[in-house]
């Protein structure tokens, strides 16, 4: 699996998390786990995509939602947050990767944090993205959290992405840090992704 890392930028925010658990996110930083093979997946990676692909969410109006409900052969799940810098640059390729592939291709999940909750909706509304924006239900265990985002130390990284192909979501690539979806070479591969999926 090849990992390219640059230079880290200094931390743009810290954040706390409620009940004592003080975490450090870090925005932006280019660490690409690209085109990461299913069967070469990490285990913190394959235990993300089995807790999202169970797991309960809200969206803004507190409706409860599934991943289950999205049927397009491709599902793109971002956890993201408002204040990242690279987050919000990483939204623009993630529509023109979605307007390349076309509309029944592919669903776009964009996930926030329930601390950044607030701040993402507001974001998501004034400036009116097309994506589902969702977060765990507020039932969800810390356990559940932890695993969702990958925090490791107290710590997680955005945005990362992780792409679920076909009927059964299998898990076909996950990344960590600002993506160009809208390279070439990720929508040649998107396309492939679409024809193992039937």
């Amino acid at each position: 699996m090849d990992v390219a890392i640059s230079e880290p930028p200094a931390l743009y925010q810290r954040q706390e998390l409620p009940r004592r658990r003080a975490l450090t996110i870090l925005a932006g930083w280019s660490i690409g786990l690209s085109s990461v093979d299913a069967l070469a997946v990490p285990a913190n990676e394959t235990r993300q995509a089995e807790i999202l692909r169970q797991a309960d969410f809200v969206d803004a109006n507190g409706a409860l939602h599934r991943l289950s409900e999205l049927t397009r052969p491709l599902l793109l799940v971002n956890l993201w947050a408002a204040w990242c810098p690279g987050c919000v640059s990483e939204l623009r390729s993630i529509r023109a990767f979605a307007d390349r592939l076309g509309p029944d291709s592919i669903d776009v999940v964009m996930l926030s944090h329930t601390m950044n909750w607030p701040g993402d909706v507001a974001y998501v509304h004034n400036r009116a993205i097309p994506f589902r924006h969702w977060r765990l239900a507020p039932r969800a265990a810390d356990s559940i959290v932890s695993a969702a985002f990958r925090i490791e130390d107290d710590r997680f990284g955005l945005p990362q992405s992780l792409v679920l192909t076909g009927r059964e979501r299998i898990l076909a690539a996950s990344n960590l840090g600002t993506q160009d979806w809208s390279a070439p070479q990720q929508i040649r591969l998107a396309r492939a992704w679409l024809a193992a999926a039937g």
